[in-house]
């Protein structure tokens, strides 16, 4: 019986050393590289730091500087105007492909779902590279298309004029941003009961109709996720826009990330990371205040439509 109780000890042992050995090195890590830069976030704002030597505290100097930063709110501008245009494109597009590509039986329905999220699963370095290339004067064929139809304009650089760059970063940001969203979509419409499409055709619903009257209602919570998610990305853009763009020209397509990076590592000519951390700080607490008025909105939009 000692014996066997011996045994079992050792056992219990063995496993618990292996399993404290297992995860010493993924806590160390996850400490070392995620929870003390959360942490110092909200130190590194109050302080004047340029990444290398002592931090010095200045308070809420960085908070008023970022309030008459005009660069910045123009950068914040942006944001929002990528965020507005490229995020219902990428929304509703989404939904309609998911919704035909789900209930529709079409005999190349897995080619399509395989061509359509081929983007998605490009890292967005190369998305970048590829449409900064296809947007070249002379050697793009995007100038060769409208050349191709007519539209003759010639050796025309879109990514050095203000107007057609601002314009032009949509179309990377919608070409690999909406197929991760079509694959939630179709997971979650997959779920809707067949038996309330079947009703509906009955009463003679047209596709639109299922779409908008049952498909929306029933898959209404994981929309709301997905919302969540869009309004997290607000503030993205930023790999697509340092390739193709840098920001550029003077600025046009400036998003808070790029300006960030800029202001934080030192390429506007001074490093400045506190004023930088206080920048993601006031942007964690603008998102944290548009996610909670839009889930209260959605919410209680739902409470009006149960109490009608």
């Amino acid at each position: 019986m000692e014996v066997t109780g011996l045994k079992n000890n050792n056992l219990f042992k063995s496993k618990a050393f292996f399993i404290i050995a297992s995860l010493t090195p993924l806590l160390f890590f996850y400490t070392v590289f995620l929870v003390i830069p959360k942490i110092t976030s909200f130190y590194y704002p109050f302080t004047e730091y340029d990444g290398i030597s002592e931090p010095i505290w200045s308070g809420l100097q960085n908070f008023r500087t970022v309030f008459q930063d005009a660069d910045l709110w123009g950068a914040m501008k942006n944001n929002f105007f990528y965020w507005a245009i490229a995020t219902p494109i990428n929304f509703f597009a989404a939904l309609i492909v998911a919704f035909l590509l789900v209930k529709k039986p079409y005999k190349e329905g897995k080619f399509y779902r395989i061509l359509y999220y081929f983007p998605a699963i490009l890292p967005s370095v190369i998305t970048a590279l590829m449409w900064q290339f296809a947007f070249h004067g002379r050697y793009g064929i995007f100038n060769a298309l409208l050349n191709a139809v007519g539209a003759n304009v010639g050796e025309f650089y879109w990514l050095t004029h203000a107007t057609a760059a601002k314009w032009a970063m949509i179309i990377p940001m919608v070409w690999g941003g909406w197929a991760g969203n079509m694959l939630i979509f179709m997971g979650a419409i997959q779920s809707v009961p067949v038996s309330l499409y079947e009703s509906a055709e009955l009463d003679g619903a047209s596709d639109a109709q299922k779409l908008f009257l049952i498909t929306i209602p029933v898959i209404w919570e994981t929309m709301k996720t997905m919302i969540f998610f869009s309004i997290i990305g607000l503030f993205g853009a930023f790999e697509i826009i340092l390739i193709m763009t840098n920001g550029g020209p003077a600025g046009a397509t400036e998003v808070v990330g790029t300006y960030m990076y800029k202001i934080a590592f030192g390429a506007e000519g001074v490093a400045a990371f506190g004023y930088a951390a206080a920048i993601g700080l006031i942007l964690f607490a603008i998102l944290g205040l548009i996610s909670i008025i839009a889930f209260r909105f959605m919410d209680r939009g739902e409470a009006i439509e149960m109490a009608g």
